[in-house]
């Protein structure tokens, strides 16, 4: 997990919320869109399919740690790479001996 910066991080929610504030501001406009409905279905298929690794991996790494990773699943399943980064910053936290 020490490969993850925690700069790294929050630099990345930063952007992830500026590109989104982007995007929303980019969708308020009427009009047709010009994305194709079979690459939208790709997009989804990939993104879907990556959503599920990233959880099982979630899950693998607070197996590891002894950390519950139930709660994270309903954030993760609204926004998963906040959530994600998130999740990444709180693992990194310094444990107590005990």
């Amino acid at each position: 997990m020490f490969v993850w910066s925690k700069r790294f991080a929050i630099a990345a929610l930063v952007l992830f919320a500026v590109l989104e504030a982007f995007l929303l501001s980019q969708t308020m406009g009427s009009g047709p869109s010009g994305i194709r409905p079979h690459t939208i279905q790709y997009i989804l298929a990939n993104y879907s399919l990556l959503v599920v690794w990233v959880f099982i991996w979630m899950f693998d790494q607070a197996k590891v740690r002894g950390v519950n990773v139930w709660p994270w699943l309903l954030p993760f399943a609204l926004a998963p790479l906040p959530t994600l980064l998130a999740y990444i910053l709180f693992l990194q936290r310094p444990t107590r001996a005990g």
